[in-house]
């Protein structure tokens, strides 16, 4: 076999199989899609969207995947709130790092519940948000499936909130 038939040979053959190298998903894709099949066994819904904008911010943020369980037959916090973890630490803010966006605030259970949970999660959570239809962790994805897991529980802890003492605390104030 002449050598100039083999490196044809084997230009066509990389030719071939590069473009089909391609289209296997990377490393990180291939753990994105295992967080989230993961989250989805639990009846967390997935989807990507963007934080509200803060002073700090330079440009507008980029979408993040947002992890959400659904409420449940009672229904999820109203008014909605959501709290944006700070690029600053301030007296001002929830526990310091945390800052409310909008007029919406979490109930007074909700936040006591938030106080002792929040500092359990991992630095890669931007934000956590209530509305009628649940609750959801803004999570850059970073810290794998232990971060999940602990990010999994804080979702769960909020179903476990009686929501009947929620609503009456509402009422009286």
């Amino acid at each position: 076999m002449n050598i100039w038939t083999l490196v044809v040979l084997l230009g066509v053959v990389a030719m071939v199989v590069g473009p089909l190298m391609l289209l296997q998903p990377s490393a990180r894709e291939r753990r994105q899609a295992e967080l989230r099949e993961r989250a989805r066994q639990e009846g967390i819904l997935v989807s990507l969207r963007a934080l509200p904008r803060q002073a700090t911010d330079m440009e507008a943020p980029s979408r993040i995947p947002a992890y959400k369980r659904p409420a449940g037959k009672g229904g999820g916090p109203t008014p909605p709130w959501m709290l944006v973890r700070a690029a600053y630490q301030h007296e001002a803010h929830f526990l310091g790092h945390w800052t409310w966006q909008g007029a919406g605030r979490a109930s007074a259970r909700e936040q006591q519940w938030l106080a002792h949970q929040l500092p359990s999660l991992p630095q890669s959570v931007q934000a956590v948000a209530g509305d009628a239809k649940g609750w959801s962790v803004y999570w850059t994805e970073l810290g794998g499936i232990e971060a999940l897991e602990g990010i999994l529980d804080f979702l769960k802890g909020f179903s476990r909130t009686p929501k009947g003492e929620e609503r009456n605390d509402r009422i009286r104030g």
